[in-house]
């Protein structure tokens, strides 16, 4: 019989998704003395030492840390699923899921208010982050599903696609291409752009104007989508994106002008994705449900009639 506790590996698994046991226990919302004893007795009970304790990096799993995170994962998520059915289906506990950045602002409220509605006892812990990272935590088991562009490149990951969305311009209202119903790209060559970069914008906006011949004059690189979209309303330069937020305009209230590019540019793909070797919990299937309702574009009509 296992001398080691449901509870020590759903704190273990905090630790590891946290980065330290500070703020593990915010989340789990008992005290750093607790936990840090919970963990102590999972090494005794396991014979291993699960983290190496760095003071500038926090708490680092070990080789061993990494395989019992796996299979934790999959006992806890085996438990959730015995007491979900005990329960007749209501669902409980919590569900770790990522999101692009740019998706983030506008899929992950209407996730909430999806989950608050239809299953309240849910906790949603959501990770917002580029394309490599969320990749990261699917397969560590950190997250359960993520839902991003490009996830179908990877053979290790089921996906189910929800919608496609495909690069646009976004220009300052004053600029004369903003005029134009449709953008040429030969027309952006020598305007200055500012690029999103977070993977895999990048490389979407390479692809589409190296696939033209052209080499773009790029001057800024931010992650930051707000942060690039009041740059492009101020008129320091355009940019092109996918994400088209509802309202055009900026944090500052400037005015933004979205147009379709010419030659049209290839459909993207917004999936959800997950391990195709790991059984989803019953709360990550409840998530793919939502996310076949809630996660659409937020802008219509679509700039290329999709």
């Amino acid at each position: 019989m296992p001398k080691f506790t449901f509870r020590q590996l759903e704190y273990f698994r905090a630790i590891a998704m946290n980065g330290s046991i500070s703020a593990a226990s915010d989340q789990e919302r008992i005290s750093r003395s607790a936990l840090a004893a919970a963990l102590d007795e999972l090494e005794r009970s396991l014979g291993c030492q699960l983290f190496i304790r760095q003071k500038s990096h926090g708490m680092v799993l070990t080789a061993a840390g990494e395989q019992v995170l796996g299979m934790a994962h999959e006992l806890l998520q085996g438990a959730q699923n015995l007491e979900t059915s005990v329960r007749g289906g209501e669902l409980s506990g919590t569900l770790a899921i990522g999101c692009f950045t740019s998706l983030g602002p506008t899929l992950i409220p209407r996730l909430f208010d999806h989950f608050t509605t239809h299953h309240p006892g849910v906790t949603l812990r959501v990770h917002t982050e580029p394309l490599d990272r969320l990749v990261e935590l699917l397969r560590s088991g950190e997250i359960e599903v993520a839902v991003s562009y490009s996830l179908d490149f990877d053979p290790t990951l089921e996906t189910e696609p929800l919608y496609t969305a495909r690069l646009h311009a976004i220009l300052p209202a004053n600029h004369p291409l903003a005029a134009q119903e449709v953008v040429e790209a030969a027309d952006l060559a020598y305007e200055p752009l500012i690029l999103l970069d977070t993977p895999p914008s990048p490389e979407f906006v390479r692809n589409y104007f190296s696939a033209q011949g052209i080499t773009p004059n790029l001057q800024h690189r931010f992650k930051n989508f707000e942060v690039i979209r009041s740059l492009v309303a101020r008129g320091v330069g355009y940019s092109l994106v996918i994400q088209r937020p509802a309202v055009d305009r900026s944090y500052e209230g400037l005015e933004l002008v979205a147009r379709p590019l010419s030659p049209e540019p290839a459909a993207e793909v917004v999936s959800c994705a997950w391990p195709a070797n790991r059984r989803l919990s019953a709360n990550a299937r409840a998530a793919l449900e939502a996310l076949r309702e809630v996660a659409r574009p937020v802008h219509t009509p679509e700039l290329y009639g999709d």
